[in-house]
């Protein structure tokens, strides 16, 4: 884990927000009438399924890091990565969309969508990076 720390450290960061968001929900699951910014995320899921689902990203990424390079036989490993990557942008950017359209519509402010379109930018770096390595392993190097 150490060894591959450097490299994946946005990978590593990546589950601060998802912790924290999961932890969020947990904690306000009220989260949605406290904004109109969400209201179009309260439309497609309730809190706790929000919660759930990140949670859940957040799990499937822990180990994902936690199984990189731990185990020398599981030639895997960058496919959990890839896939912990696609489900946390898809995660990310249904936030951003939805705060996207709240501001678009006049509900909301911007912030969110910079600091959450921030987090789809990092994910889509770990997607790229988890597939250039799923491809070196494809090719043999």
């Amino acid at each position: 884990i150490a060894d591959h720390f450097p490299i994946r450290f946005t990978e590593w960061v990546m589950m601060l927000p998802t912790f924290g968001m999961a932890a969020a929900f947990k904690a306000s699951p009220d989260m949605f009438a406290v904004s109109p910014s969400f209201d179009l995320l309260g439309r497609w899921a309730e809190e706790a399924t929000w919660g759930l689902i990140v949670l859940a990203c957040g799990v499937v990424r822990m180990a994902a890091l936690t199984i990189n390079g731990t185990f020398k036989g599981f030639r895997f490993s960058p496919h959990l990565r890839f896939g912990a990557s696609l489900a946390g942008i898809v995660f990310w950017s249904q936030f951003t969309l939805g705060f996207l359209i709240a501001w678009l519509t006049g509900q909301g402010a911007p912030s969110a969508v910079v600091a959450y379109g921030t987090f789809c930018a990092m994910e889509l770096a770990n997607l790229v990076r988890s597939g250039s390595d799923i491809g070196k392993d494809i090719r043999g190097g």
